[in-house]
């Protein structure tokens, strides 16, 4: 590891942290699934206006994915060389531009590239919540702050829908000027009340560096074995179910089902309060005696849904009485999966935890994008494909976690 980037950018003494700090990073988190779920009711009407399938649409959210993946992978680990709120501002500024350009696109092939870059924006932007969070916080208290934050994050889905589907009378563009007004108002923000939570100089930007500290979050052994990147791969895993989900809910729901777009966000909305539930008793009762079995409890929970999807899908009988359940419990599980994993995965990560974000999730958003591009590259007008991917991953996830210990969480 680089000495120089460990001991020039030591983590910032905030003093107790202001009651508004976890809100303000869990708004801003929330940037992540309101550039995914915001446009997810007006699929149809873009189709239809750039003339093109809605499978072509949506591979401008794998495309997007796949960007927030790359700018996460940077983000966390510059963020970790030159501080958290120039890292902040950067993507910020990218994301904004980008959400205006997309507003005047002219085809799809623009949108598509123009998606990625946003996504590049919103990637350095989101990556540096965890981090911050950890700067901050004291471990005993990281997975009750990260389920906070995803509590605060899951408001985005049950709004997101909504938001879309009273834009698209006005204009499929006008969602994307909604985002781009919401980034704005983090910028203002970001800049006049949150601390730095770890300073750091221009100077120490090193790319090389980048790699040395990625390389150390994945290498990195806890009692001689590689704990912490088993974490990482666990929940990277599990949570591409979520994206492969989210990527196809429009097909799913409106073309699939045939459900309308005004009572699209009501159903959406069902598999994010399941997940909320079970994220508020994270919050309730997750500590560092118990994460790593409801770590594995949550896997367990998901592949039981997703085994039972792809039993009612292959058996022809896939209704919304018979598919919405089990899509709920698949989220539902990752209000365990998520705050109990990001506990122990970060607790394992002081001085790197930029990186040791960015490195879980490059895994999330990438095997979500890659999957997600996946299913419509199989597409064959049926949910098959959909959810024969949401069980491969979810097989993988549960036996990684079945190879983690179940003692309490080592620190770094």
């Amino acid at each position: 590891m680089d000495e120089s980037i460990s001991q020039s950018a030591p983590v910032a003494d905030v003093g107790a942290p202001p009651r508004y700090l976890i809100v303000f990073f869990g708004a801003l988190a929330a940037l992540g699934p309101l550039s995914v779920d915001a446009y997810l009711p007006a699929f149809p009407e873009i189709a239809r206006d750039f003339g093109v399938g809605i499978v072509s649409v949506q591979n401008t959210l794998s495309a997007f994915l796949i960007g927030y993946a790359f700018g996460q992978f940077f983000g966390g680990s510059f963020s970790d060389q030159i501080g958290r709120k120039r890292i902040g501002y950067i993507g910020l500024g990218v994301y904004i531009c980008a959400s205006l350009a997309i507003a005047f696109a002219g085809n799809v092939s623009q949108m598509l590239v123009l998606r990625f870059f946003q996504a590049i924006g919103g990637g350095f932007s989101t990556v540096i919540c965890m981090a911050s969070v950890r700067d901050v916080y004291p471990l005993e208290q990281l997975g009750r702050r990260f389920a906070t934050v995803t509590m605060i994050v899951l408001c985005a889905p049950l709004v997101a829908p909504v938001i879309g589907t009273m834009l698209v009378p006005f204009g499929w563009h006008k969602i994307f000027l909604v985002k781009a007004a919401y980034a704005a108002a983090l910028l203002c923000a970001y800049a006049a009340i949150v601390p730095e939570t770890r300073p750091g100089h221009w100077r120490s930007l090193s790319v090389r560096s980048i790699f040395v500290q990625c390389f150390d979050v994945v290498t990195r052994r806890v009692d001689g074995r590689r704990i912490p990147i088993r974490y990482a791969c666990a929940m990277g895993l599990a949570s591409s179910c979520l994206m492969m989900f989210v990527t196809n809910a429009s097909f799913i729901y409106q073309q699939y089902f045939g459900v309308s777009g005004f009572h699209f966000p009501m159903v959406f909305a069902a598999s994010v309060l399941g997940f909320m539930s079970m994220n508020l008793f994270s919050m309730r009762r997750l500590g560092p005696h118990n994460a790593a079995s409801l770590f594995r409890r949550g896997l367990a929970i998901q592949l039981f849904a997703v085994v039972t999807l792809v039993a009612v899908v292959a058996s022809g009988h896939a209704s919304l009485w018979t598919f919405v359940p089990f899509i709920v419990l698949m989220m539902s599980a990752l209000g365990l999966v998520g705050p109990a994993g990001s506990s122990r995965y970060m607790g394992f990560f002081h001085k790197l935890a930029g990186s040791a974000a960015s490195v879980y999730t490059t895994l999330m958003f990438g095997l979500g994008g890659i999957l997600g591009a996946l299913t419509g590259f199989f597409y064959d007008g049926t949910l098959l494909p959909i959810v024969g991917a949401m069980l491969g991953a979810s097989v993988l996830a549960n036996t990684i976690g079945l190879s983690l210990p179940k003692g309490a969480a080592a620190t770094s």
